[in-house]
């Protein structure tokens, strides 16, 4: 493994090129582990939804400039915080 000597740079753009170019690999001790993550297991799911409501959804989606997906996604947090707020 080798040590990283940082040069002077004398522009960001000098400097932007020398990291674009980099190839840290030489500078890393090899141990296995570099890219080991614990990640749960969690996965998206689909759910039908009536062509009419899938159509009003896709209008007000547009309107908004959201995808479906985020405009759905954002009604049903809301309606879970406010089905579990106490009264």
């Amino acid at each position: 493994m080798k040590a990283l000597q940082v040069p002077e740079f004398a522009t960001y753009e000098e400097e932007a090129d020398f990291w674009d170019h980099l190839d840290t690999a030489d500078f890393m001790e090899d141990d296995g582990q570099w890219f080991h993550f614990e990640t749960p297991c969690k996965r998206a799911i689909r759910v039908a939804i009536l062509p009419e409501i899938a159509e009003e959804l896709s209008q007000k989606a547009q309107a908004q400039g959201v995808s479906i997906e985020t405009l759905v996604n954002t009604l049903l947090i809301d309606h879970i915080r406010e089905s579990t707020l106490p009264n």
